[in-house]
């Protein structure tokens, strides 16, 4: 607004404006979150992912998740491409990303092969 960048939040067709340290980004679940996520750091800062599935390993004594993840590319009004380029990330260096009904819709069955393969392999 007025050449400066503001947070706008929509409700009930009424914009309000957020303050930025109201505002936070929201990590996926490694278990369960299974929509449209965005990296957030390091070398593939900004590519669109899906999970596909997880896995558990040791670190200092800890338990630790990493998220097996799928690369797409954003197509409006057609389901996502998968790039084939696969990552494994932790849920920290992840955001959820805002998909419409329709953009779940026709992603619904996008990463079902995917994630049958990785059922199998574990």
């Amino acid at each position: 607004m007025e050449g400066v960048v503001t947070i706008r939040h929509y409700t009930h067709k009424t914009a309000k404006g957020l303050a930025a340290p109201w505002v936070s980004s929201r990590s996926p679940n490694p278990l369960r979150d299974n929509g449209l996520l965005v990296v957030v750091e390091g070398e593939h800062c900004g590519k669109y992912v899906r999970r596909v599935h997880h896995r558990y390993y040791e670190e200092n004594g800890n338990k630790q998740v990493l998220i097996l993840l799928a690369v797409v590319e954003k197509v409006n009004g057609a389901p996502d491409i998968l790039t084939g380029e696969r990552l494994e990330l932790g849920s920290d260096s992840l955001c959820l990303a805002s998909e419409t009904n329709e953009e779940k819709k026709l992603n619904a069955n996008l990463m079902n092969s995917l994630r049958e393969i990785a059922r199998k392999r574990r």
